[in-house]
């Protein structure tokens, strides 16, 4: 829906953050340096959790502390989203809980995957989080899930007050179905950075980024000067930045921004199986592409 009344959780680009390991384990110090440092270069919210974060291979304490953490940096500086999805409802609620008592302010929630769940099933968890307090983000992203949200789906779930926003990673056009649909009573977020200034054009509030992880600046910076009706600017960052983000999901992400993360200092490209290393071909072109990005940025912003 293009002008929604409920509350927006953020407006611009949303980190999501990936998850830094050492030996295995979650790496808070690494990722409380991440969260800083982006706030500091002016993302205006964080997920923590998310499918960049690696969520489903992270135990439930792990995702606790790494999501107490943000709250406890950011200190109300941005929001900070969690992502509690996943098949089971149980384990998502009992997440939605302990991501709420860790200070998050609102909850990402994939279509639950693998179960193939009835509407009125998902209908249901959905409600059941939405009644938890902190507002809730509708995420549909069906290469990963293997189902696609309907718009029946999403109509029916935002007539709950507390169901406020959508992540959508499907397409453009699905973006702008949504927006265009004048029942999906809800604010809606790009969720492929490829597709964020044509998904800013047609109605979109933001989105939830990846690149960001190591330039949130620049794309913090594209979603404002949009806003501001600077589309020149906007023209020269998106076609600036395309061929990085190309390599970016050339092969399994979460891993190729974290061969990046690592390459620029920011933590070590670990990731936990079954994600495996990216190719050496690729390492290669990835850092030539973040080269040609990062020299080009000043003359950008």
């Amino acid at each position: 829906m293009l002008n929604s009344t409920k509350k927006l959780p953020f407006e611009g680009c949303c980190t999501a953050l990936v998850t830094p390991f050492k030996n295995g384990e979650a790496d808070l110090d690494a990722f409380s340096r991440l969260v800083e440092m982006q706030i500091e270069n002016g993302a205006d919210a964080l997920v923590v959790c998310g499918t960049t974060g690696e969520a489903p291979t992270l135990t439930e304490t792990e995702r606790e502390k790494l999501i107490y953490r943000a709250a406890e940096i950011s200190a109300g500086r941005v929001p900070v989203i969690a992502g509690t999805g996943g098949p089971c409802t149980d384990k998502m609620l009992r997440m939605s809980w302990r991501a709420r008592e860790a200070g998050a302010d609102a909850f990402l929630i994939v279509n639950p995957y693998y179960n193939k769940g009835t509407e009125d099933g998902v209908v249901r968890s959905y409600y059941a989080a939405a009644s938890l307090g902190p507002p809730v983000i509708l995420y549909n992203v069906p290469s990963r899930t293997g189902s696609d949200m309907s718009l029946r789906l999403i109509a029916r779930l935002s007539e709950h007050g507390n169901i406020v926003a959508i992540k959508e990673a499907s397409s453009v056009g699905k973006i702008s179905e949504i927006i265009a649909c004048p029942k999906c009573d809800l604010h809606v977020y790009c969720g492929n950075d490829g597709d964020t200034l044509p998904a800013l054009a047609v109605g979109a509030r933001g989105v939830v980024s990846v690149i960001s992880n190591v330039m949130p600046r620049l794309w913090s910076e594209l979603c404002r000067l949009y806003k501001s009706g600077e589309m020149q600017k906007c023209t020269k960052i998106h076609a600036a930045a395309y061929a990085l983000i190309k390599k970016l999901f050339e092969e399994t992400s979460p891993v190729p921004i974290k061969k990046l993360c690592e390459k620029v200092g920011i933590c070590s490209s670990e990731v936990r199986l079954p994600l495996g290393d990216i190719s050496e071909k690729l390492a290669e072109e990835l850092w030539r592409e973040y080269e040609a990005v990062h020299s080009a940025q000043k003359n950008l912003i």
